[in-house]
């Protein structure tokens, strides 16, 4: 089965790798020394439902605990969430995060296997009609006003959403997504909003839509401690909807014990680590910059971003050439929207990205 996100470094002896997007700054001391001292519970099951640790989340963000549900990674919570709403179309903006099609396309196999017992092979063109796609213009990835009359027309069962948007980091603007949610509302439409690279714009407390939870039921908003806290390993997500139906829907949609020992533990001590989210915060934004004066002098497209990575625009065989070099890349030609040419780059330690910038140097830097 073809790996279609970043992080995929088991089949390489030695990689220095800018394709998943996760803190430089490494795991907070506090979490590490969480997982230490949970080992010794290994023998015991988890939390059939994380009561705990969605008791501390409801605690941070001010929200009860039914109306959270915890998840083995942000896409086990996507994949929930979809089985237990069970749209019959969605839209999706492009390009974004692959799960949510994929997620959906999952969930219509299962449909036409139950109802017609039609071939798996016949998922994705069937699936594919049921897909709404809003594309974003390469100039700047932004979604524009004109969203609200495609909304209107398609009337889609789910929209997901990015904010800010996996791979372009350009973040929806404010108003526009209060009118997109309003909407939503009027229409009886659903709306997942992945919230997951929020914390690392430094602009976490204005923007989350979390404020408006009991005001629009049909608000899903999905979090992540993947990336902010450097736990991909371990996998813990969770989402958050005033729709408590939707959440006992979803946590009968899988399997029970989904967050284990471990992940529920680090999990507890990383929601108390608020200034270690303010110093990464810091330490992206003096990177970026870094980044983007390199980019520049040679003369390479790219966004500038709202998150810890960026989106540029090369040679074809830009992924290959930095391979031979000991670093990997997200090739984002698999993206709706994007063609060969387009990677995403995360921003890492300063030591880490001097050297791919001294590889882009070596590699473009005589063309």
């Amino acid at each position: 089965m073809e790996n279609i996100h970043g992080g995929d470094i088991y089949q390489y002896e030695k990689i220095l790798d800018f394709s998943a997007n996760i803190n430089p700054l490494g795991a907070p001391d506090s979490v590490k020394k969480a997982l230490t001292e949970a080992i010794g519970q290994i023998g015991c099951y988890p939390e059939m439902y994380s009561e705990s640790l969605r008791k501390a989340i409801g605690t941070k963000y001010h929200i009860e605990d039914s109306q959270i549900i915890c998840g083995n990674g942000a896409a086990d919570v996507i994949y929930r969430y979809v089985y237990a709403v069970r749209p019959t179309k969605i839209m999706v903006t492009a390009p974004c995060f692959v799960e949510y099609e994929a997620a959906f396309c999952s969930l219509w196999v299962d449909h036409i296997s139950e109802k017609e017992g039609i071939a798996n092979q016949l998922k994705t063109e069937e699936a594919s009609h049921k897909i709404a796609v809003y594309p974003l213009n390469h100039r700047d990835f932004c979604i524009k006003e004109d969203i609200l009359e495609q909304i209107e027309k398609e009337k889609p069962g789910v929209i997901f959403l990015c904010n800010p948007n996996n791979p372009t980091g350009v973040l929806i603007p404010s108003l526009l997504l209060e009118k997109i949610l309003q909407l939503c509302s009027r229409e009886n439409i659903r709306l997942f909003l992945d919230e997951c690279f929020l914390d690392f714009t430094g602009q976490e407390e204005q923007l989350t839509l979390v404020g408006k939870l009991n005001q629009y039921p049909n608000l899903f908003i999905l979090r992540a401690f993947t990336k902010m806290y450097a736990m991909a390993g371990v996998r813990l997500g969770f989402g958050i909807t005033a729709d408590t139906e939707v959440i006992e829907q979803m946590y009968q949609a899988g399997p029970p014990w989904n967050v284990s020992v471990l992940a529920g533990a680090s999990g507890k001590a990383a929601l108390k680590e608020d200034c270690f989210v303010k110093e990464t915060v810091r330490y992206i934004q003096k990177e970026k910059e870094y980044l983007y004066d390199i980019l520049d002098t040679l003369k390479i497209q790219y966004r500038k971003s709202t998150a810890n990575y960026i989106l540029l625009k090369a040679d074809t065989d830009l992924k290959e050439r930095l391979i031979s070099e000991g670093i990997l890349i997200r090739d984002c030609s698999n993206y709706r929207n994007l063609s060969e040419g387009y990677y995403r780059i995360a921003v890492k330690s300063h030591e880490d990205n001097r050297k791919l910038t001294a590889a882009l140097t070596q590699i473009l830097g005589n063309k």
